[in-house]
């Protein structure tokens, strides 16, 4: 399980981006609908000079559902971009908030990523709630560990706005509350 010391908070902000440790790879979703990007995405796709932007104009994504490209980049402190498409706004819920964070796990394999900053899926649109969205996060880590062993997570940046950090604050020292009885 994701130990509430290997979770961090940052809000979407580059100048706060800047200052962060980084690691390995950063993750931000697609919308298939959703144009300019927004939230975490809009503000790579601004950092990398409209390179996402780009890639969409072109046809070489589309955020589509499942969909990803994994990139590398200097113009963050991660070394590397993953894209992950979550499909339509409309057609978003808990259980392709699963499918996009098992995508994600997914692409992790094999690579050596251990350190990762991660814009959850559907929180940019209020699609599921910073509660639900980390409970669900924690599950689904738990699970791809137990299914591929020495895939776990050293450490997870979580990137919201400040009042969805504040409430996955709470809900970790709720976790950890319930973990000590």
């Amino acid at each position: 399980m994701l130990a509430a010391s290997q979770i961090a908070f940052l809000p979407v902000d580059l100048g706060r981006w800047d200052h962060c440790p980084g690691g390995d790879a950063l993750v931000v979703p697609l919308w298939a609908d959703v144009r300019p990007l927004r939230g975490a995405a809009g503000l790579l796709d601004w950092r990398l000079n409209g390179r996402l932007s780009q890639l969409l104009r072109e046809g070489r994504l589309e955020g589509a559902a499942g969909e990803k490209l994994l990139f590398f980049t200097t113009r963050v402190p991660w070394r590397r971009v993953l894209t992950v498409g979550v499909g339509p706004t409309t057609s978003f819920s808990e259980d392709a908030f699963r499918a996009s964070l098992g995508a994600v796990l997914d692409a992790f394999r094999g690579l050596g990523i251990q350190s990762v900053g991660l814009a959850p899926p559907g929180r940019d649109m209020d699609r599921i709630t910073p509660e639900r969205a980390l409970r669900v996060l924690i599950s689904v880590a738990e699970q791809r560990e137990e299914q591929y062993p020495g895939t776990a997570l050293s450490a997870l940046t979580i990137i919201d706005v400040p009042p969805a950090i504040k409430a996955m604050v709470e809900t970790v020292r709720a976790i950890e509350r319930s973990l000590a009885r």
